[in-house]
């Protein structure tokens, strides 16, 4: 993978061309073995879930990935992978105290304390670049899984060319 370009783009939606066939269960594959070596928590989907992979990143967020291959003739496919947010119960049980605090000081007070304010909004901005490094390092992880494969990382722009 050329140095620098892993993880880089479009964080929710990767899209990966192969003129050999290689699809998503390959790609799923080559990114559990990843994990492993990296030594990340992970669940993979049973069969009843709408997502393919979730790994736990951290104390506040994992990320999920869903997955699909669309075939375009012969071995040509274009596997493309979705990857979201997912809050973990700490992230919305802390919420809920800040939340519930700032609602019975306004209610009590007849304003909004700032000593509850100023605090919650930087844990918010907290939470918000947590949640950007678990997700760029996932996308990461996919694709230099992706670049073990031998796919190619294609643009909106080619995907685009390439679906006709």
């Amino acid at each position: 993978m050329p140095s620098g370009t892993a993880g880089r783009g479009n964080l929710r939606r990767r899209n990966y061309w192969s003129e050999e066939g290689i699809e998503r269960n390959a790609l799923l594959k080559s990114i559990f073995e990843l994990l492993e070596e990296e030594g990340w928590s992970y669940s993979a989907d049973t069969g009843w879930k709408e997502w393919d992979l979730q790994i736990y990143g951290n104390f506040f967020w994992s990320v999920i990935l869903q997955t699909v291959t669309e075939y375009h003739g012969g071995p040509k496919c274009l596997t493309r992978v979705r990857l979201r947010y997912r809050f973990v119960t700490t992230t919305v049980i802390l919420n809920l105290l800040f939340l519930a605090m700032i609602i019975y000081r306004d209610l009590n007070s007849g304003g909004i304390d700032l000593r509850i304010l100023i605090p919650y909004t930087l844990f918010l901005f907290f939470l918000g670049t947590r949640a950007r490094r678990l997700k760029r390092r996932v996308a990461e992880i996919v694709d230099v899984a992706a670049y073990r494969l031998g796919l190619q990382r294609m643009s909106k722009g080619k995907t685009a060319d390439v679906a006709r």
